[in-house]
């Protein structure tokens, strides 16, 4: 975020930007003859320069990325599982997995009314003979 100083005919002007491709901001100017004639006039002009920057650099803040549960209801719930499901959203850059009816897998609405075939993974009752 650097600051530059431009010599515009009779007055120094000291312009910020954010970035190499941002706008120039103006900060503050001085007449040219008495920067250059009075060391106290550049020491104040630099004070200025500086106060005047670090405003705009505290106001200057970088857009967060866009959240990836951005028009579920999972980015505002307060419940554990869109706390959690935030989390892990937040740590994943792959595609979000969606349930049937539209919402984040892990998310609270999603509800679970039935299944097909077994779950290899739970305990099986011995078979009877």
């Amino acid at each position: 975020m650097p600051v530059y100083f431009l010599r515009e005919g009779d007055r120094g002007v000291a312009v910020w930007r954010a970035s190499d491709e941002a706008p120039e901001v103006f900060l503050c100017s001085v007449d040219l003859v008495a920067y250059d004639s009075e060391s106290q006039v550049r020491d104040n002009f630099a004070s200025l320069i500086t106060v005047v920057a670090d405003h705009f650099r505290r106001q200057h803040v970088v857009e967060p990325p866009v959240s990836r549960l951005a028009g579920f209801d999972c980015e505002r719930c307060e419940s554990p599982e869109a706390i959690d499901l935030r989390f892990h959203a937040a740590q994943s850059s792959g595609a979000l997995d969606l349930s049937p009816g539209g919402f984040p897998a892990g998310c609270c609405k999603v509800r679970i009314v039935g299944a097909y075939g077994g779950r290899p993974d739970t305990p099986q009752p011995a078979a009877r003979r």
